[in-house]
């Protein structure tokens, strides 16, 4: 009588490879799930938007501070367009709304790439959207406490002809007031900028510091072109963050090397 055939066991994957298998998604899936994340970001954003146009008029009272400690509190605006204020409103929403929840958008981005990332990758990730939310926020405090109202002082008294009323429209008020405050807040983004190029073996900490004094003169440059005013006060409040936050960068590099 013949032997029974034995049934092999099917076999086991290694656990990396069945880990990256469950990880597989179709492009429909990936689709599916970049739609539900931009469906929650745009939520966020939402909520954030009723909560500040709620409190709309106490954030513009906050808001046109720096112009009525410069001309003093009897300060006006005038409107030129007839909707000016209503879209000032939802721009100002906006714009806070989105810079609000920041690392709650970044998070919620990164959670649709880290899956595929190794771990390794991932708690960088995390690492790199704490820290870009954390340096886009000082810059835009270092604009707010000490550029913003010297700006507005050095264009509104200091080089303003005799016989000028000092009266702005509204809107560009607000223009000016988000394009400085983006400035530097991107402006401060520079360690993540050579992070990532360090990442990439693009750039070293080696060259970085062998080369330090014509990476200073070069973000000397590039402070007088994006300070607001044409005085040496506003190109030096630029300046200064961005040294330090290059050589700390070069530092992070260099201990993200000797690590690896």
């Amino acid at each position: 009588m013949a032997a029974k055939k034995q049934s092999l066991p099917p076999p086991q994957l290694p656990p990396e490879e069945s880990e990256t298998r469950e990880k597989f998604m179709t492009l429909g899936e990936h689709l599916e799930e970049l739609r539900q994340r931009l469906i929650y970001s745009i939520l966020v954003i939402f909520t954030f938007m009723v909560i500040t146009l709620y409190f709309g008029s106490e954030i513009h009272s906050l808001l046109i501070s720096p112009y009525k400690h410069v001309l003093g509190e009897d300060a006006q605006f005038f409107q030129i367009q007839l909707m000016a204020p209503f879209v000032i409103y939802l721009k100002t929403s906006f714009m806070l709304s989105v810079l609000v929840s920041l690392p709650i958008l970044l998070y919620i981005l990164w959670g649709f790439i880290a899956p595929a990332v190794d771990v390794r990758t991932e708690k960088w990730g995390k690492f790199i959207i704490l820290f870009s939310t954390v340096l886009f926020w000082a810059g835009l405090a270092l604009c707010w406490f000490t550029v913003f109202e010297n700006f507005l002082r050095v264009f509104l008294v200091v080089l303003r002809p005799e016989g000028i009323q000092p009266f702005l429209p509204i809107d560009e008020y607000y223009d000016i007031f988000f394009n400085l405050h983006l400035v530097f807040g991107a402006s401060f983004e520079l360690p993540i900028v050579l992070i990532l190029l360090g990442r990439l073996r693009i750039l070293s900490s080696s060259f970085l510091l062998r080369r330090w004094r014509e990476s200073v003169l070069i973000i000397a440059l590039v402070s007088a072109v994006l300070s607001p005013g044409p005085d040496v006060f506003s190109m030096m409040m630029l300046l200064l963050p961005l040294t330090f936050l290059f050589f700390l960068s070069a530092c992070i590099m260099l201990v993200m090397e000797k690590a690896d």
